[in-house]
C-alpha cells in the first residue's frame, strides 16, 4: 500500500503540474490575485491567506497562471503524505495509512485542490492541526504548539476553521485518554497561540466593522425548510469523495471503535453536523467539506476489514484518471461536449480583454467599469495596467485598493442589460460594440462595451 500511495501521489502531482498553467484563471482566482496586489490582514470575502500565498508565489515565479496556482499545487501534493503520517502514528499500521492516502488521492475534490482558493490552505493547516492532536494523544505535549499554530493558520485561510477548534475540544471529551488534557496547560496554550496567529485578521475586522464575519455569517441564516438540499449535499459528496471510497466509509461505519476512531470522528462531528443542518435550508457548496476529507479517509481506512482495503488502489486509480481527463479537457478542450459543457465557464478572457483594452486605449478612456466582480477581476488580471477596472456596484469588496477616479470619460463592460443601470448613473451612455467570449472555437457569452460620460451620482 505504501508504494502504491507514493506512486499515486506523484502521478497525480505530475498530471496537475503539467496542466496547471495551461488554462486561464477562474474568476475567483483572478479576484484573489487582485487582492495579492494590495496585501492586507483581511478582506471582505475571506481571511488573507489565499492572497498571501499568491503574492509570495508571484514574487518567486513571476506573473502567470502557473505562478498563481503553484503553492496550492504543492500543498495539495503534500496532503496524502500528511495523511499517511497521521495514519501510521494513529493506527501503527502502514497498510491502513497507505489505504487512507490512496483514498485521498482518489477524491475528485482533492484533485481540484491546486486551483487557487482558500480551501487548499484551510485543508493543509486543518490536517496539520489533526497531526498535532494525534501526537498529543501519543503522549507528546509539545504537539499542542502545532495544534495552535496550524489552527491559527487555518483561521487565516477560511472562517470554516472555527469548526476545527470545536472538533479539537470535542475530541478531548470523546477520547478517554485525552480528557486529562483539560487540566493541563496544553490546550489552553494552543488556544492562545491560535488567537495570536489570528490577531492581525481579527484586528483588521475590528477596524472594518467586522466585514468578513458579517459577510460569511450571512450564510448561517435559515430562509425556510428546503430538505432537497440534503439529498443534493449527500449525493455530491458521494461523488466528490469518490464513490468507491464513500462505499468503503459506509461499510466501515458500523465498526467505529477504539480511541483512534473516536478521535477522528469527534474532530469531524461539529463541521459535519453544521453541513447537515445547513443542507436542510440551503445549498452546501461542494468544496466546503474539503478539510474533512483527510480525516474521513483515515476513518474509512481504519474501520475497514483488510479485504475491503483493496478498494483503495482502485479508488486512487479512478481518481487520477478522472483528474487527468479533466485537466486535459480544461487545457485543450478535447473532447468537445458542445455549448452545454460546464468547463466553458473558464477561458476566453485573455482574447476578450485584449479587444476591450485596445478599444479603451483607442478611445482614451480613463477607466473601465465592469458590471460584475467576476468581470472586474478577470479584466484586471488579463489587462493588468491602464486603464484600471472598477466594479459598478458592491464598493465594500474593493476597500483593499486605492479608489479609482471615475469622473472622466470611460468604458463600461457587461451584458446588454447593463445599459439600464448605466443610464441611471451617467448623463451620456453610448453603445460602442459587442464582443464575444470564445473558448476553443465555441461562442460562449456575449458582452457589450459602452462609452460613458458625465456621472450623475456616485
Amino acid at each position: 500500500m505504501t508504494r502504491l500511495a507514493i506512486l499515486a501521489t506523484l502521478t497525480l502531482a505530475l498530471v496537475q503540474g503539467l496542466f496547471l498553467g495551461r488554462f486561464e484563471l477562474t474568476f475567483d482566482e483572478a479576484y484573489y490575485t487582485l487582492w495579492a496586489r494590495w496585501p492586507q490582514a483581511g478582506y471582505f470575502d475571506h481571511p488573507p491567506m489565499v492572497a498571501w500565498w499568491i503574492g509570495g508565489s508571484q514574487a518567486l515565479f513571476g506573473r502567470s497562471e502557473f505562478a498563481v496556482r503553484a503553492p496550492f499545487w504543492l500543498a495539495a501534493a503534500a496532503l496524502p503524505g500528511l495523511v499517511y503520517l497521521i495514519g501510521v502514528r494513529l493506527y501503527r499500521d502502514p497498510q491502513i495509512a497507505g489505504a487512507a492516502a490512496l483514498m485521498l488521492v482518489g477524491a475528485p475534490l482533492i484533485a481540484g485542490a491546486p486551483l487557487a482558493t482558500p480551501d487548499t490552505p484551510l485543508t493543509l493547516f486543518w490536517t496539520l492541526a489533526l497531526l498535532g492532536l494525534v501526537e498529543v494523544w501519543r503522549g507528546s505535549p509539545w504537539a499542542w504548539a502545532l495544534v495552535g499554530l496550524a489552527g491559527g493558520a487555518a483561521g487565516l485561510s477560511k472562517l470554516t476553521a472555527g469548526f476545527l477548534g470545536a472538533g479539537v475540544a470535542l475530541a478531548l471529551i470523546a477520547t478517554p485518554s485525552l480528557r486529562r488534557q483539560w487540566a493541563r496547560p496544553g490546550p489552553w496554550a494552543a488556544g492562545a497561540l491560535a488567537l495570536a496567529v489570528l490577531s492581525p485578521f481579527l484586528w483588521w475586522n475590528a477596524t472594518h466593522e467586522f466585514a468578513t464575519f458579517f459577510k460569511q455569517g450571512g450564510r448561517l441564516a435559515a430562509r425556510g425548510f428546503a430538505p432537497h438540499y440534503l439529498g443534493e449535499f449527500l449525493g455530491s459528496q458521494w461523488l466528490l469523495f469518490n464513490p468507491l471510497s464513500a462505499a468503503a466509509l459506509m461499510a466501515g461505519a458500523g465498526r467505529v471503535r477504539g480511541e483512534p476512531s473516536r478521535l477522528l470522528g469527534a474532530s469531524l462531528a461539529p463541521a459535519l453536523a453544521y453541513f447537515l443542518v445547513h443542507a436542510l435550508h440551503d445549498r452546501v457548496q461542494g468544496n466546503w467539506p474539503a478539510p474533512l476529507y483527510p480525516a474521513l479517509a483515515l476513518l474509512a481506512a481504519g474501520t475497514l476489514a483488510p479485504s475491503w482495503r483493496r478498494l483503495a488502489p482502485v479508488a486512487a486509480g479512478l481518481g487520477v484518471t478522472l483528474a487527468g481527463a479533466a485537466y486535459l479537457h480544461l487545457a485543450t478542450g478535447w473532447p468537445s461536449f458542445g455549448p452545454a459543457d460546464p468547463s466553458l465557464r473558464i477561458g476566453g478572457w485573455r482574447a476578450l480583454t485584449a479587444q476591450v483594452f485596445d478599444l479603451a486605449r483607442e478611445r482614451k478612456a480613463t477607466y473601465l467599469l465592469a458590471q460584475s466582480y467576476a468581470g472586474t477581476a478577470l479584466l484586471s488580471y488579463y489587462g493588468f495596467g491602464r486603464p484600471e477596472v472598477a466594479e459598478a456596484g458592491a464598493p465594500e469588496r474593493w476597500t483593499f485598493r486605492p479608489p479609482i477616479d471615475q469622473s472622466g470619460p470611460g468604458l463600461a463592460f457587461g451584458h446588454p442589460d447593463f445599459e439600464a443601470q448605466l443610464r441611471r448613473r451617467f448623463a451620456k451612455v453610448t453603445a460602442l460594440t459587442d464582443v464575444r467570449r470564445r473558448v476553443f472555437g465555441l461562442d460562449v457569452e456575449d458582452f457589450r462595451v459602452f462609452w460613458v460620460e458625465a456621472p450623475t451620482s456616485d
